[in-house]
């Protein structure tokens, strides 16, 4: 079988899991994973080029479903973890699902961005990337391909947070900044961790929408980012309102309901969906 050594992998990873067996499974939907009796599922967002307005790669989200069949969300879902060993377990489970169910779509192009949990950064003392470079390795999937999106408010320790960013990106993963502007993101950071891609928070375009000032400045937001030598990528975007907000702003890639909402199969009808939005 094609994942035989990624079976294996999460198979025998037993360390601090009561019921380690079957954990990476496969139905005629694709692959799935099990935790702790939750079921693992994969949905997909494209991210639109402003340029073009045709879907430049794919955001993976976790659809998580209890043993009743309840829906809930991955924050609930990673709340099962009890210890961060199983954070990390946890969370590389997920990405190589969203892996696996992304790159064996025919319709699949583009790069794929996916979450790594602050839990699994902080567990991780020193090699960040190495596992999953070989879990990728098994899949035939070159770490360029992907784009790891990091919640840095949610990481205190800032010297561990770069020396995580520079591993990443020594295996040739590039990083994603996510939901800056909400909580504590702050410029002081972006200048310490040099992300490929930074993620502007929904909140900061809501603001836009209502507020002079903050319409004047989300254009030099975005091109303080690009100062930094990142790509801006406005998400959240929902109305006719907001996508005219972020095209006036310079931002490079658009994400959001307005354009499409997350789906199990990758939409081979993303570009049609955008030029009827836009």
């Amino acid at each position: 079988m094609v994942y035989d050594k990624l079976i294996d992998y999460f198979n025998s990873w037993n360390r601090h899991l009561s019921q380690p067996n079957n954990n990476l499974q496969f139905d005629d939907r694709g692959a799935f994973g099990v935790f702790r009796g939750l079921r693992l599922y994969s949905a997909f967002q494209p991210v639109f080029s402003s340029d073009t307005l045709r879907p430049m790669a794919y955001e993976a989200l976790l659809r998580a479903r209890t043993p009743a069949h309840r829906a809930i969300s991955p924050a609930e879902a990673f709340a099962q973890a009890k210890t961060l060993d199983e954070v990390v377990y946890l969370d590389r489970l997920c990405r190589m699902v969203h892996v696996i169910n992304y790159f064996t779509q025919n319709s699949a192009s583009g790069d794929l961005f996916l979450n790594v949990s602050g839990g699994h950064l902080m567990r991780v003392d020193t090699g960040h990337g190495s596992v999953f470079e070989t879990l990728l390795g098994h899949c035939g999937i070159d770490p360029t391909q992907v784009v790891l999106e990091i919640l840095e408010a949610n990481v205190d320790d800032l010297q561990h947070l770069q020396e995580a960013v520079m591993a990443y990106r020594s295996r040739g993963f590039r990083v994603a900044i996510d939901d800056f502007g909400s909580q504590h993101s702050n410029f002081d950071r972006l200048w310490q961790l040099t992300p490929d891609i930074v993620k502007i928070d929904r909140s900061l375009i809501v603001q836009a929408e209502s507020n002079c000032r903050a319409r004047r400045i989300l254009p030099k937001l975005v091109e303080i980012i690009h100062d930094l030598g990142a790509q801006v990528v406005c998400e959240g975007i929902e109305t006719h309102e907001q996508h005219a907000l972020v095209l006036d702003s310079g931002a490079d890639l658009l994400q959001g309901y307005y354009y499409a909402r997350p789906t199990a199969e990758v939409l081979p009808q993303a570009a049609q969906l955008m030029a009827e939005a836009a």
